[in-house]
């Protein structure tokens, strides 16, 4: 009697925190959708510098000798490369902030990631396998 109690306690006590894993859930997944944009357009940048990268390097001829237009060409690329490295390091930065952030958001709110995985699987193990009943019933009718 004294262990259903607890068992009845502690259901109604998951049953209060489940919305609240669910907004948290939701908001993750608005803020990874955020940085997802954010990266994107990291990476174009990263693409429009490699592509004037390319466009400057194609300027450049060796067997002549280094004249203005060329130094200065030089000190163009220079500076393309300086950029698409800080690029590069940010980006790299902002997917380590990420990570960081999204394990101390999950800590903070008491989530626990791999039990929420290993409930989904197992809904859909069960969802699976009464989809694959059903329809074997209705291919031996």
């Amino acid at each position: 009697m004294e262990t259903s109690e607890n068992l009845m306690a502690k259901v109604s006590d998951l049953e209060s925190r489940l919305p609240r894993l669910e907004s948290s859930i939701n908001a993750l997944r608005k803020e990874n959708e955020m940085l997802r944009i954010e990266i994107e357009k990291i990476n174009e940048s990263l693409q429009d510098i490699m592509s004037l990268y390319e466009v400057v390097s194609n300027q450049i001829n060796p067997f002549i000798g280094v004249s203005k237009i060329t130094a200065t060409s030089l000190e163009k690329l220079e500076r393309l490369e300086a950029d698409y490295k800080k690029l590069k390091k940010t980006l790299e930065e902002l997917t380590n902030d990420l990570v960081v952030l999204g394990s101390l958001y999950l800590r903070q709110l008491n989530i626990n990631l791999e039990d929420i995985i290993k409930d989904v699987i197992e809904e859909e193990l069960v969802k699976a396998m009464s989809g694959e009943d059903e329809h074997d019933t209705k291919d031996n009718k």
